[in-house]
């Protein structure tokens, strides 16, 4: 909703004091703003339904899973009392999802280690049922619901305000595009964890517009993306079935898609790592794509730059200064 307070003001939850009363006031604020716009519904949308920058920023902190009920519990008194809520997950075949969660942790430099460590880590976040049974604590089992990821596909979007929302015309959504989150080739993702291994936290960056043109430019890349082997995946699947019984059960699920340990294992070729050419061929094409992008920006400058001269002159000289300290290519 244009006009509406932005997310990006909500300071982190796990970093501030007060933050039931912060966060009271900002769901407010855009519930008063919905309100004004004849909006009847809101929709919160988020991957980190189990508190994963907790679990990265604090692994193996026991006092995780109480932090996590308790976020819940400030985020349910910061709603109005009168607002029906209704909790909605969308779940994925653990092992699949374990896989998706570890590419996009590196990918925006929050992990660099490899994923046998990453999995001690986040071990708790595939219990899926214990997971869901703290929001149903909080928020009641009635208003608690879970779709199987895999089921909705291949667009999961359609299926959120077809069988969710229950709007059937989906193209009223300017933004209903299946795949925001474009991926990136095993090589790529490679490249991007050993480089950050080197780079302070606060200091990685990541952008996707230039990591997409790299990915368009690599030659051959990688499409293997069996992060786990046949046996650390059946071995998984194996621990984690019996909270996905359960799981199917109380939630009257449709199955996962099976693992077929005979087929994957029949298919299994270990990633062989990054070469020295590929490294090479990666880093130039990084720079290739910054320099574009450069160029891109400083046009898009120069336009900007040209119509304010024109409607407001007294900022010359600030446009003057800001281009002679370096905003060119």
């Amino acid at each position: 909703m244009d006009g509406a307070p932005s997310w990006a003001l909500l300071p982190r939850y796990h970093l501030v004091a007060r933050q039931d009363e912060i966060l009271g006031k900002f769901f407010v604020d855009h519930l008063v703003h919905a309100e004004r716009e004849g909006a009847h519904t809101l929709v919160a949308s988020s991957e980190a339904l189990y508190c994963m920058p907790i679990h990265l920023h604090n692994p193996g902190d026991k006092n995780v899973c109480v932090d996590t009920l308790a976020q819940i519990e400030c985020l349910r008194a910061a709603i109005p009392s009168s607002v029906n809520c209704r909790i909605v997950c969308y779940v994925r075949r653990p092992d699949q999802y374990l896989e998706s969660l570890y590419t996009q942790c590196v990918k925006q430099g929050m992990f660099t280690g490899e994923i046998a460590e990453f999995v001690n880590i986040v071990d708790d976040m595939l219990d899926y049922h214990r997971c869901l049974s703290m929001w149903q604590k909080v928020f009641g089992g009635s208003n608690t619901e879970a779709r199987v990821f895999e089921t909705a596909l291949p667009n999961l979007i359609h299926d959120f305000l077809r069988y969710v929302l229950h709007l059937q015309e989906s193209s009223l959504f300017a933004k209903a595009s299946p795949r925001v989150n474009e991926r990136l080739s095993r090589d790529l993702i490679e490249s991007i964890r050993l480089l950050n291994k080197d780079i302070p936290c606060s200091k990685r960056t990541f952008d996707q517009r230039i990591y997409a043109l790299v990915d368009e430019r690599i030659a051959d890349p990688s499409s293997n993306h069996e992060y786990l082997s046949p046996d650390e995946r059946a071995g998984l699947l194996s621990r984690l079935e019996p909270s996905m019984e359960r799981l199917r059960t109380e939630f009257a699920l449709p199955a996962f898609p099976q693992f077929d340990y005979e087929a994957a294992k029949a298919a299994w070729r270990s990633y062989p790592g990054l070469s020295f050419e590929r490294i090479q061929e990666i880093e130039c094409h990084y720079k290739d794509a910054q320099a574009h992008m450069g160029f891109r920006l400083e046009r898009v400058f120069k336009r900007i730059a040209s119509i304010a001269r024109r409607k407001l002159p007294f900022l010359s000289f600030v446009l003057d200064f800001v281009r002679a300290s370096g905003m060119h290519r």
